[in-house]
């Protein structure tokens, strides 16, 4: 007969073996390929490269409360790009905020110097430039400098001559052919990769639910378009989209991409362009205007109008950390609405939609939310950056508003010359002959004023504070047509159930 001592002992042993058995087969049931929890590999992973991780590794971690409005996200990549002297102003909110509900296998960062923000790497994009084009070369005097920073990168760049502003735009152009490779051949086995600045805000579900009606087996690069030299690619700060198809074909079929473009990075102005060139050279893949619902503006930037009201919005730019944060709080009070939930069947008649889908995010609710609480008549001291049409008079006299004062070629461009009415060609005169011809002209939601300088406005915006000026001729006075936006909110109405996504051929 067992001892009291012994059947404790067999006791212990029999609950131990039970628990590993239990354990063995929730195991095998999460990693098995039937299961929820298992990532798999997408179609048309690059193969045969080097340090290539293709792994989506499945969180244990509980789901974020704060991220239970976020749809999945595991078939797209974020990739974030920063620069060392910026980046410690700029991600930690980010990681925060809106890179808090993301995977940890599902966004990148990179810069121009590997670093650690808060547990997460930040890499190099620019230690596969060629050395030829380094070299002797003063857009990498930046770049040299941080290499050899002993302390914080802020205390070493204080005292340089030259401002680590234009630096970090002449690195910047470097960068985007080179981190698109790394990207792809860091995570080659994602459906969209969405490049953007960490001064860029990303709406994850219009994203998603944007992304879902569109085929990443096409070759499809997705932003909203602007002009050099008569070539069209995207912004990089609103951030633009591409497949599978097409970045497997621009990185997996044409290895040292990077470097084929390295010699023409120098001789350019802008990354974003670059590598719309590199796509377009590997891949016969242009631009597809997708603007505004990529955009480079902000809320208190946004020019509310009928191209910019009922559009859904995925991305923002030159959004400042408090920015973000703000439209952070926005999104999670938006979609903490109940009523939201229950208008979600009725807005999801669509086939590739889900019937979980909330009514996707339109530029008038960023209206509703940040600026009409904000918006009054009349303010000193602030620039609504009306300029549709100015009146000016480069020829004013002594003692007249805008004598002695240098337009820009683009202000004169845009000035009314002929025609004017009798009040149009008094409207430079003061702030308030301003707001006079704004009133006259039916188009106009605003103006603004300053030293012989009135601009119209065929949209209406917030704005920004504008430098206190010395006198009234020197202060920003910027107003707005009340009557005529509330009029305007009222006629485009609840923009109906029909969601304008951009248009993809």
């Amino acid at each position: 007969m067992l001892s009291r001592r012994a059947l404790t002992l067999l006791s212990f042993c029999l609950v131990s073996l039970l628990i590993l058995l239990l354990t063995a087969a929730r195991g095998r049931n999460d990693w098995s390929l039937d299961s929820s929890r298992y990532k798999h590999l997408l179609p048309g992973s690059f193969t045969p490269g080097n340090d290539i991780v293709s792994v989506h590794v499945p969180s244990s971690q509980p789901r974020d409360p704060a991220c239970a409005h976020i749809p999945d996200t595991t078939n797209i990549l974020l990739v974030m790009k920063t620069g060392a002297t910026e980046s410690f102003d700029r991600l930690p909110t980010q990681l925060m905020t809106v890179l808090r509900c993301l995977p940890p296998d599902n966004f990148l960062i990179f810069s121009d110097m590997n670093q650690t923000i808060a547990g997460h790497p930040v890499r190099d994009s620019l230690d596969t430039v060629l050395d030829t084009v380094q070299r002797a070369n003063r857009d990498f005097d930046l770049y040299r400098r941080q290499q050899v920073c002993l302390v914080d990168q802020a205390a070493c760049n204080k005292h340089v001559e030259a401002g680590t502003a234009t630096a970090g735009w002449d690195l910047d152009k470097y960068k985007n052919v080179h981190i698109a490779e790394k990207a792809y051949r860091l995570r080659p086995g994602y459906d969209w990769y969405v490049f953007v600045d960490a001064d860029t805000y990303v709406h994850w579900p219009n994203l998603v639910q944007w992304l879902r009606r569109l085929d990443p087996a096409r070759k499809l690069y997705l932003g909203s378009v602007t002009m050099l030299d008569n070539y069209a690619f995207a912004h990089g700060g609103s951030g633009y989209v591409v497949s599978q198809a097409a970045l497997n074909e621009m990185v997996a079929q044409n290895p040292g991409v990077g470097n084929r473009f390295d010699k023409k990075a120098r001789r350019s102005c802008c990354g974003d362009y670059v590598f719309a060139l590199a796509l377009d050279n590997t891949t016969q893949t242009r631009v597809t205007q997708s603007w505004p619902t990529i955009n480079g503006e902000k809320p208190f930037t946004f020019p509310f109008k009928k191209d910019h009201w009922c559009q859904p919005i995925v991305t923002m730019h030159h959004m400042n950390s408090e920015e973000v944060s703000s439209f952070w709080e926005y999104e999670l009070q938006r979609y903490a609405d109940y009523t939201l939930s229950l208008s979600s069947s009725s807005s999801s008649s669509s086939s590739s939609s889900s019937e979980h889908d909330p009514p996707p995010l339109r530029i008038k609710n960023v209206f509703h939310h940040f600026v009409k609480p904000r918006l009054t008549s009349h303010l000193q001291d602030w620039d609504n950056l009306s300029d549709d049409r100015f009146y000016l008079d480069p020829d004013a006299p002594p003692g007249a508003p805008g004598h002695g004062r240098t337009f820009e070629d683009w202000q004169i461009a845009r000035a009314k010359k002929d025609y004017l009415s009798a009040q149009e060609r008094f409207a430079h005169a003061s702030w308030q002959n301003c707001r006079d011809a704004c009133d006259e002209e039916p188009k106009c939601f605003q103006y603004r004023w300053q030293d012989g300088l009135c601009g119209l406005s065929w949209s209406f915006k917030l704005g920004a504070p504008a430098p206190v000026g010395k006198d009234e001729l020197t202060t920003f006075s910027s107003g707005w047509n009340l009557r005529r936006i509330l009029r305007f909110v009222d006629e485009m109405g609840d923009c109906g159930e029909k969601v304008p996504w951009p248009k993809v051929h």
